[in-house]
């Protein structure tokens, strides 16, 4: 399968020995020095009935001679009268009577029987000729060839007085089509098609209407149906508010006649005639046929065969169609009508297949994508169908629940919608809404939305089961194993049946423990305080519905997507998120503002799956809801919150089409091709009848592909995970580790990822209000002004959580920098107690302004309590607080010295302040944002130092050494992140890097040297500065104005993988950074959560570095908060897919084993392995290689290249089609070894003495000998022999399993062959005999019962000294095929061409 030339090669090869001994060559004619051979005696044979027209004519010793009062009748007995019926069976005759009789034995009547004879020197090549002599002589006929014809060939006249009755085989004989079983097939089908087209008639005239109507209703919303198909399922935009009448229309269905509507449309007739052949193909049928074989066919095995066959061939291609129509056939039965009167509602949902493809697809595999595409359209394979039972709430209202969500009917416009109900986007709005809901509304909404419960359905073990059998994979051992347990090949198929079962078995319980750990992370279920008409009642969370109000409480888990109306909370987002530290939010304000969950309303959202670690009453406020309870407004509940988004795209993910996945269709014209040239060489080179060519052509094409196939690609990423998750790196979608083991770009987030979570404070520069100018650099914060240290100590939003700081890594250090304490009783927002050898007294922290991205500031008004006034403090980033200061309250340095310092590493965080003209604080909450922010002084610089996690320098380095590039994508500066990336190895040393900066996205960008500092109008001279390695000497920094800049021109296709620090990001920069990057490679994000979260779900591959044992945020959470993480990933992932790609070569090659030479040799010699032989090959060998390979484990560190992922790339082209091609010849060799060899010549296998439906008997021979030892050693090195690839997984030789197994195959395999005759060997009919021929041989009469051999020979047992050749000879197979995988596919051969004509991938500097 795997290239023409090999095949070829191997065709010829099997062709020219055939074509030497067989096809052109008379069997046991000549011995291997070319004499004809001397033939053993052949005992017992049996002579056809000699027949003349007058019995004078018959040889004397032949003369009829019957007692008195009998005559010699036509059937050659005496008999007391020759009736009728005892003429009608004169032998001479031949079985034929009336006009198939021929006129020349009409008058034939039989001589005396001739006794059986014995034959001194049979010669099966002229076995006729020896016959005849032999039983012409015992009829004393002297000279038979002149005066002796044969039946149908000379008949009686001139010389010739008698002939031989060599009867042609008898006339096959057929059904009169008239018999009951096929009545019953006609009448069951004929009312089964019937039914179809009544029904189909009916179907369309009941429809007719409802379509009319539903047509000119929902014209407008098909129209936008058509420009958006996924809104026929959900709409995924939760900011925008809709109700039911903006959704498009999901039909409704009734059922038919049954119960739940179905109706089976399988053919019973076909299989059930098939199962009426089973025991009558045994002799099982009871009654009158008990113990009669081929009863049903007028005993002829043929005919129950041939009917098995074509009612076989009928089954599978109505089960073909069944599948094919599957989507349609369980509502086909039903009748379409309006939704409010159906019982049912089809729901179709647009697959939208995620495609991870490598770059250079070929012209074949493009051509067969287009036509998979139309074939998956025409057979509406794009698309998922889903049937939903309507249900009625208790007040009558039609809904139905699909994919977790309840989809409620809009009587008006006849539309099912999931609802959302409008609570407002304003802050005011939302605090309006604080007492309440009454508990009809309540009621209300609840029958409208749905229990506030994430129900995940985890099948049990038989449905698990039954979902997993209805693949096409499984038909597809089915129909073939329905054949084997048919033809006497039920040991096979027993054999076979266990490994499907142990395949589906590991898929399935893999797959039921990712989907119970997915239920226990979102089924949830509490009581909570909720305030209902007035009072606080205690309700279960599953009952909460939009509009409640419910009070937060320490330790609850939050259930729901709500807003924080009063009070503060520390929320621990680690599940959800992935951030590691807990966060703490703050209710909105009482204003105007916009709440915006993705900006600065995300820090007054509690989400669902989140838990409340402390929560804070705020009693008095300047700008807040007032409460002597922590309040909150549920805002989204069940799948519509943010976790049970990320929960249904886990439960209901769209396809991930991997390279491996496209190229596998181009595997499956190869195979079907292959199958048709297994068949016409089974029609060539069988000596067999064309039903017996049927069935072992069934089974050529059944074993091509092995039935561990889809156990052996998802075991390698099962051992991955488990071990992935022994490293404490978790995975919630399996998938994803093949796509990791691709992984070919990093981007990771700086502060928390590359460097340490809390940064160092390094010291402040403030700024002299007289002059205007920086003063001295101090690391003293208690030294500097007092304004500054009151902003450093307050401008920040950190609690206190038993005695723990809580917030952000950055405020935290601030905070811990000033030495100043929270006061767990605040007054109002909170309260600082500074350091008491500051004598700056109590602050009083009276209004917040939380940090926001978009502003990159935030502000605090306090009261200073031993001044009684009021302060307003800012804080952000050093280029936001010198837009919004006074002009002349910025020195004239002050962007060289920011930049200065970011240049050494720092984080730089400025602070500026102005003092209120008010002291009462209940008139602060009267001014906005920009109003108290607005003509403020600055202060000064606070800095912090940027250390590296201890093994960051390492992570990069291992990963630049297995070819992949990292990229930071960071939310500080350009020059800090270039600092950190030159630290850390991401920039090599002595690279240019020029930065890319502009106010706005409207602007030109300019670009800067960071080192000379020196502007440069033209990057492009500097990118085309090609170092030793090919690649561009100059690196590029951007900040987020200039990246959107990029995008918006188009640049940043060019310049992508020139750019490798991206500054400034806000989250949407980074979803849209990596989704660039994803365009072109193999993509990987790595940050430890809440901002990094979007990015993270964006990501082919997402590793969030959090605390939880596992977060829904990303495919994969590390609990070791380091990029080494991202290594072991990568490391696992790469081992997962280079095992699963290993296993796929050796059981490819187990097919062509299988189905190659092994077939060819049975097809041509008429032979096969033994049973026992079979069962050792599929149950052990097989099974036992596949499950060890799997066990192989990482490599050390990863390797400069990633595993292959083409199943048709050079790699795996070469290795395949090596292995296969050396096994062809060794096996065609092998044959012509065995037919040089003395003690095989004249004792060669003649398929004209054995009958070849019964295909257990054929393996009693030498051909058969040798094919078994050859193969069997070729399976067992099939399975060691992908062993290697030590880039990726480990040294071969640690596979100790493997090893094991290995080598206790090869032991029992050897012993079997090199051993006397002894009890294993016999068991498998290999190196044995019947007792007789073993005792003749020398070997002693055995002790255990052997099976009569079908052999005339009565053994097949190999010269010693022959088997040690063999031995060997099978041995430099196994050697040849390693030193092919050793040195050519994984050794310096390959080197040699990857350098002389590498592969066309995607070139970017690492």
């Amino acid at each position: 399968m795997f290239g023409l030339l090999p095949r070829a090669v191997a065709v010829l090869a099997l062709l020219v020995t055939a074509s030497a001994f067989q096809l052109w060559h008379d069997v046991n004619r000549y011995d291997a020095h070319g004499n004809e051979c001397l033939y053993r005696e052949k005992s017992d044979v049996v002579c056809s009935q000699l027949c003349v027209t007058d019995l004078s004519s018959c040889p004397t010793s032949l003369q009829p001679s019957c007692p008195d009062n009998q005559s010699f009748c036509a059937d050659g007995e005496c008999h007391d009268e020759c009736t009728e019926d005892i003429q009608a069976q004169n032998p001479c005759h031949c079985s034929r009577s009336g006009s198939k009789l021929p006129s020349e034995a009409q008058d034939l009547v039989p001589c005396l029987t001739i006794p059986n004879v014995t034959i001194q020197q049979f010669h099966a090549w002229n076995s006729e000729e020896d016959i005849r002599s032999a039983c012409g002589a015992e009829a004393n006929i002297t000279d038979q060839s002149k005066t002796v014809g044969v039946w149908d060939k000379s008949w009686i006249g001139g010389d010739v007085m008698a002939v031989w009755a060599e009867c042609p085989a008898a006339p096959t004989p057929n059904y009169k089509y008239n018999e009951s079983y096929w009545i019953a097939t006609y009448a069951v089908n004929g009312a089964l098609v019937l039914l179809i087209l009544v029904w189909s008639v009916y179907k369309g005239f009941a429809e007719q209407g409802v379509r009319a109507a539903t047509s000119s209703k929902t014209s407008g919303a098909e129209n936008k149906l058509a420009d958006n198909p996924e809104d026929a399922v959900f709409d995924q935009n939760r900011d925008k508010g809709y109700n039911l009448s903006e959704k498009p229309l999901v039909s409704g269905v009734t059922k038919m006649a049954s119960e739940d509507g179905s109706v089976d449309s399988m053919d019973p007739a076909m299989p059930n005639s098939c199962l009426h052949g089973y025991p009558d193909y045994y002799g099982s049928l009871p009654g009158k046929y008990s113990g009669k074989l081929y009863s049903l066919a007028y005993g002829s095995d043929n005919l129950e065969l041939a009917t098995f066959l074509i009612l076989w061939g009928i089954s599978f291609v109505i089960l073909i169609v069944l599948y094919v129509l599957k989507p349609h056939l369980r509502n086909y039965f039903r009748l379409l009508t309006l939704p409010s009167k159906g019982k049912y509602v089809c729901v179709v949902r647009p697959l939208n297949e995620i495609k991870v493809i490598e770059e250079n697809t070929n012209w074949l595999q493009h051509y067969i994508n287009v036509f998979t595409e139309w074939l998956q359209v025409s057979l509406s394979r794009d698309k998922e169908y889903t049937t939903c039972l309507i249900e009625k709430t208790s007040e009558g209202r039609i809904y139905f629940t699909y994919q977790c969500t309840r989809y409620v009917l809009d009587e008006q416009t006849q539309q099912y919608a999931p609802y959302e109900f409008d609570l407002g986007t304003s802050h005011r709005r939302l605090i309006e809404q604080a007492d309440g809901l009454s508990g009809a509304e309540v009621a209300y909404r609840l029958e409208l939305v749905g229990p506030n419960f994430i129900e995940v359905k985890v099948p049990s073990i038989p449905a698990a089961f039954a979902r997993e059998f209805v693949s096409f994979f499984y038909l597809y051992q089915l129909i073939f194993l329905w054949a084997f347990y048919f033809y006497a090949y039920w040991q096979v198929g027993l054999v076979d049946t266990g490994v499907i079962l142990l395949s589906a078995t590991i898929k399935v319980v893999l797959r039921v423990q990712s989907e119970r750990r997915l239920k226990k992370m979102a089924e949830q279920e509490e009581t909570t305080p909720v305030k209902r008409d007035g009072e606080w009642l205690n309700v279960s969370t599953r009952d909460l519905v939009p509009g409640d109000v419910i009070e937060v409480t320490t330790g609850a888990h939050m259930s729901c997507d709500c807003v924080l109306l009063s009070g503060n909370a520390i929320m621990n987002e680690s599940s959800l998120t992935g951030e590691p530290l807990p966060i703490r939010k703050f209710p909105v304000r009482i204003d105007d503002s916009h709440y915006n969950v993705a900006e600065a309303g995300k820090m007054s959202t509690l989400f669902a799956g989140t838990i409340v670690s402390q929560v804070q009453t705020v009693t008095k406020s300047t700008d807040s809801l007032e409460s002597d309870r922590v309040l909150a407004l549920v805002r989204f509940t069940g799948t519509m919150s943010d976790k049970g988004q990320l929960v249904r795209r886990i439960l209901f993910p769209n396809p991930i089409s991997f390279i491996f996945n496209e190229q596998m269709r181009i595997v499956v014209c190869i195979l079907v091709l292959y199958s048709i040239f297994v068949m016409i060489m089974a029609t060539y080179l069988y000596k067999g009848n064309s039903v017996a060519i049927a069935f072992y052509g069934i089974f050529a094409i059944a074993q091509l592909l092995s039935p561990l196939l889809p156990a052996a690609l998802v075991i390698g990423q099962s051992v991955a995970a488990a071990r992935l998750r022994k490293k404490k790196i978790y995975c919630v979608d399996p998938q994803r580790i093949m796509t990791a083991g691709k992984v070919q770009v990093l981007c990771a987030d700086k502060t928390g990822t590359l460097t340490r979570d809390n940064l160092e404070h390094y010291g402040g520069r403030c700024i002299d209000p007289s002059t205007g100018m920086f003063v001295e650099f101090t690391s003293d914060l208690l030294a500097t002004d007092r304004l500054f240290q009151q902003a450093v100590a307050s401008c920040h939003a950190v609690a206190d959580l038993n005695s723990q700081l809580i917030g952000n890594p950055v405020d935290i250090e601030q905070f811990r920098a000033s030495k100043a304490t929270i006061d767990p009783q605040p007054e109002y927002l909170d309260a600082i107690q500074t350091a008491p050898d500051t004598n700056l007294g109590k602050i009083h922290v009276v209004r917040r302004f939380q940090f926001v991205h978009a502003r990159a500031s935030m502000s605090v008004v306090i009261l200073d309590e031993s001044t009684g006034k009021l302060h307003v403090f800012v804080k952000g980033s050093f280029e936001r607080l010198k837009t919004i200061s006074n002009a002349r309250s910025v020195p004239a340095d002050y962007d060289e010295a920011c930049a200065d310092l970011a240049r050494e590493g720092c984080y730089v965080l400025a602070f500026a302040h102005k003092t209120l003209d008010t002291t009462d604080p209940a008139q602060v909450g009267e001014f906005t944002q920009d109003e108290l922010e607005g003509g403020c002084d600055m202060l000064g610089l606070l800095v912090f130092k940027n250390m590296l996690k201890s093994d960051t320098a390492q992570a990069i380095a291992e990963l630049k050494h297995g070819s992949t590039r990292t990229v930071m994508i960071t939310g500080d500066t350009a020059l800090t992140g270039i600092v950190i990336a030159r630290q850390c190895g991401m920039i090599p040393e002595n690279t240019r890097v020029l930065l890319g900066e502009c106010k706005t996205p409207a602007d030109e960008i300019q670009w800067v040297d960071v080192d000379t500092r020196e502007p440069v109008a033209d990057i492009q001279p500097h990118l085309a500065e090609l170092g030793s390695d090919g690649f561009s000497t100059t690196e590029l920094a951007v900040g987020g104005a200039a990246f959107e800049r990029l995008c918006a021109t188009g640049e940043i296709d060019t310049l992508l993988f020139n750019i490798r620090v991206f500054a400034r990001m806000k989250p949407t920069h980074k979803v849209e950074c990596v989704e660039h990057h994803m365009k072109y490679a193999v993509t990987a994000m790595c940050g430890d959560g809440g901002n990094d979260s979007l990015a993270l779900r964006a990501a082919h591959v997402g590793i969030a570095l959090s605390d939880a044992e596992a977060s829904i945020v990303s495919p994969f959470s590390a609990a070791n908060r380091s990029v080494m993480s991202c290594v072991e990933l990568l490391r696992q992932s790469r081992a997962g897919l280079a095992t699963s790609f290993a296993n796929f070569t050796a059981l490819i090659c187990y097919g062509q084993v299988m189905s190659g030479m092994l077939k060819m040799a049975s097809f041509y010699f008429s032979i096969s392995l033994t049973e026992n032989l079979w069962m050792l090959i599929d149950g052990a060998i097989a099974t036992g290689m596949m499950l060890t390979i799997s066990l192989s484990g990482p490599a050390e560190r990863l390797a400069p290249s990633r595993p292959t992922s083409r199943i048709l790339g050079p790699q795996m082209l070469a290795s395949v089609g090596g292995i296969v091609l050396m096994n062809w010849l060794f096996s065609a060799m092998s044959y012509v070894w065995l037919f040089r060899q003395d003690w095989f010549r004249c004792n060669e296998h003649s398929a004209a003495e054995s009958e070849a439906t019964k295909w257990w008997l054929q393996g009693d021979n030498y051909e058969s000998s040798i094919m078994s030892f050859v193969s069997t050693f070729q399976f067992i090195n099939n399975g060691f022999v992908v062993n290697y690839g030590y880039l990726h997984r480990a040294k071969w030789y640690k596979n100790y399993a493997l090893l094991t197994v290995w080598a206790f195959l090869m032991a029992f395999v050897s012993y079997m062959l090199l051993a006397d005759p002894n009890r294993v060997g016999c068991a498998f009919r290999l190196n044995c005999g019947t007792s007789s021929a073993l005792e003749d041989l020398g070997y002693g009469m055995p002790t255990w019962q052997i099976e009569p051999y079908n052999s005339p020979l009565g053994h097949n047992v190999i010269p010693q000294a022959s088997r040690y050749k063999l031995w060997g000879y099978c041995l430099g197979n196994m050697v040849a095929t390693n030193l092919w995988q050793v040195f050519v596919i994984n050794g310096p051969v390959r080197r040699l061409l990857q350098k002389k004509k590498p592969l066309r991938r995607l070139k970017v500097k690492l």
